[in-house]
């Protein structure tokens, strides 16, 4: 199988989806917004169980099977805040004779206050098909966040919930450095407050610290100014 037929098969499959999810919403939204009111997440399960008939139908049609609909065992949700929660929904895809060709993910934006799309979904493909392969993959930021692929924002409903104050994050992968024995096998803090004296000069607060790949990851936050 070669990686440009089933980057053409989830092209296609993201041409239908962009009419297809649309279409739904409008045409069912006060029915589902019940729903989410009484079933919670339950009414996004609908939402994409229905959109995505069509994008399974045209697929057969072009000779290429997934299993349709919305099935909540293939399917993970690890990522964002409960305004914008990211599911990733896969569909394996077999040829007509029933060989497996990759597989395609529905990344399906949802917000859990209010029944709500904060953005587009979107389709991407991936060439593994096992269920342990597919997780790994998505479980890569850099498989999901997807520069090439056009994100849709909605837009936000007046919520009055939101906070007033907003902040802004950065990180810094080198204060690690600080934190290695110098020659007299000692640890010494200037290292350290040197590093951080410099984020907490243009006002940057120190969030957390997290080990990664033999560094040492620090996360800084600050009050966004207008």
């Amino acid at each position: 199988m070669q990686t440009t037929t089933l980057e053409n098969i989830a092209r296609t499959a993201g041409d239908i989806l962009s009419h297809a999810w649309k279409a739904v919403y409008d045409e069912e939204k006060d029915e589902l917004t019940e729903m989410f009111k009484k079933f919670g997440d339950r009414a996004y399960g609908a939402w994409i169980q229905k959109f995505m008939t069509p994008v399974a139908e045209r697929l057969a049609a072009d000779g290429f099977i997934i299993r349709g609909g919305f099935n909540l065992k293939d399917s993970i949700e690890n990522w964002g805040p409960p305004e914008e929660r990211e599911r990733c929904v896969w569909y394996v895809v077999k040829s007509s004779e029933g060989e497996e060709l990759g597989t395609l993910v529905l990344q399906a934006y949802h917000s859990h206050r209010s029944f709500f799309m904060p953005r587009a979904p979107r389709i991407l493909a991936l060439e593994v098909t096992d269920r342990e392969s597919i997780i790994a993959a998505l479980s890569d930021a850099s498989t999901r966040i997807r520069w090439d692929l056009r994100e849709e924002r909605m837009p936000q409903p007046q919520l009055q919930s939101f906070p007033s104050q907003r902040f802004e994050y950065a990180t810094d992968t080198s204060i690690g450095d600080g934190l290695k024995p110098a020659a007299d096998g000692q640890l010494y803090s200037w290292n350290l407050d040197n590093a951080l004296g410099h984020w907490g000069r243009y006002g940057w607060e120190l969030v957390s610290v997290v080990p990664a790949g033999g560094k040492v990851i620090a996360y800084f936050k600050r009050p966004l100014m207008d």
